[in-house]
């Protein structure tokens, strides 16, 4: 969700099992919101792709047709100070997770300014989403080109296989807190399959005790915890303020190049071996000496210097789209709440948009 549907998580494809489930199946153009748990996570259907059946941990919202409210702008509104005062008084009112009842949705007030402003607010932050969206689809492009290539590549010029061990050290730099210092946590959260949400610059005397792996350009950095959910990423970002969470084995290559060792590290074998190494059942997590023995591919060196070549120049346009995500997305954030609280005019934000797109 926050803007995108995960069916994995959020919903579940729409088949012969979920045809009962009426008006809890997905349209195009309902809004949704998270409303247990991590409450206020937002997304809008788009026009397009497969039909879901809404979990009970979602709401989700249809403004009439021709009503006075547009699902766009309501999309938006779920993302602004009106929305966050209400639910941030109504979300802990119980002893249990953060919650927010149909009965706390119903008694929210929103302000609804005439079809013509939330037209010209829409348009507005609509061309940012649509070029964060244009960089998303390169991003997506560029990681299929990436395992296409290297799957052509170890069909034909593979030696045989070896062991990560061969190809990577696990862990190498401890960092250790700064008086008055400031880092950039990279927590589990913050990482999906090949993505990182950019952390927030924080002071150490809020850091957690777990923020003590030392990370640089060219590691992948692989979750520990629940190998199933493929939390990895390859850093791309050169900054010096970046520390990883403990809960992850930062994989430095030697030996072959960062995008060789990335691509390796996020083939099925890599994920299924690491899957039966893990430890516990209910919170299962891989040692990091565990990694050392993960498979990996050997390839005959000049396709893999071929492939290193091809995959990294890749992968910076990627990181180059990726960064001018982040710019968008800080306009957005800057943008949203002025506009949706009537305190910036469409025609001033507009100079800043089209400037940025």
């Amino acid at each position: 969700m926050d803007g995108k549907v995960q069916p994995r998580i959020e919903a579940r494809t729409l088949n012969r099992d979920t045809q009962g489930a009426g008006s809890k199946v997905s349209r195009p153009g309902d809004v949704v919101l998270t409303t247990k748990g991590t409450v206020g996570r937002v997304a809008l259907m788009p026009p397009d792709g497969p039909a879901f059946a809404y979990s009970p941990q979602l709401c989700y919202f249809r403004p009439a047709a021709n009503g006075p409210l547009r699902s766009r702008f309501l999309y938006y509104w779920f993302k602004s100070a009106e929305f966050w005062n209400q639910a941030n008084a109504l979300k802990s009112q119980t002893d249990m997770a953060d919650f927010l009842s149909l009965g706390d949705l119903q008694r929210m007030q929103i302000g609804i300014p005439p079809l013509s402003r939330q037209d010209a607010i829409i348009d507005l932050l609509g061309a940012v989403d649509d070029k964060i969206a244009v960089n998303d689809r390169i991003a997506a492009t560029a990681n299929q080109y990436c395992a296409a290539l290297f799957e052509d590549i170890v069909a034909s010029n593979a030696k045989g296989t070896a062991e990560l061990r061969d190809v990577a050290l696990i862990n190498t730099r401890t960092v250790k807190p700064t008086a008055n210092g400031s880092l950039r946590y990279v927590d589990i959260s913050s990482v999906g399959d090949g993505t990182l949400t950019w952390p927030e610059r924080t002071s150490w005397n809020d850091a957690p005790s777990r923020a003590r792996r030392g990370i640089s350009v060219g590691d992948t950095l692989w979750s520990t915890v629940r190998p199933n959910r493929r939390s990895h990423t390859l850093v791309l970002d050169e900054d010096p303020l970046l520390v990883a969470s403990t809960g992850f084995a930062v994989l430095t290559p030697r030996g072959v190049g960062p995008a060789f060792l990335y691509e390796s590290a996020r083939r099925d074998e890599f994920v299924a071996y690491l899957e039966s190494v893990a430890e516990g059942s209910a919170y299962p997590a891989v040692r990091a000496e565990k990694f050392l023995a993960a498979p990996i591919i050997d390839v005959i060196d000049e396709h893999r210097d071929r492939f290193e070549a091809l995959a990294w120049s890749a992968r910076l346009r990627t990181h180059s789209a990726t960064q001018e995500i982040r710019v968008l997305a800080e306009i957005r954030g800057t943008l949203l709440p002025e506009l949706m609280s009537g305190r910036l005019r469409v025609k001033d934000a507009e100079k800043v948009v089209e400037e940025a797109v």
